[in-house]
């Protein structure tokens, strides 16, 4: 069985979060409020993991976690 790896998503940046979870308008201030205070402790256990991708494009974010994971094209 194969070592398994511990893979944290994360944002490019802090400003780009908020900036995303605002863009898609699918939370009222108090859940967002709720959500970035959630990733802020998720962030800050970042450090914890394996491997850090950072979501900054899909596509080279999928590509980074295909590689990790042996699944280069």
């Amino acid at each position: 069985m194969p070592q398994a790896q511990l893979i944290f998503i994360a944002p490019p940046s802090w400003e780009e979060l908020v900036s995303r979870l605002a863009g898609r308008g699918t939370e009222d201030p108090a859940e967002r409020a709720r959500r970035l205070e959630t990733a802020r402790v998720e962030l800050a256990a970042a450090d914890e993991f394996d491997r850090i991708i950072v979501n900054d494009t899909v596509a080279r974010a999928t590509d980074e976690l295909e590689d990790v994971l042996g699944l280069s094209r």
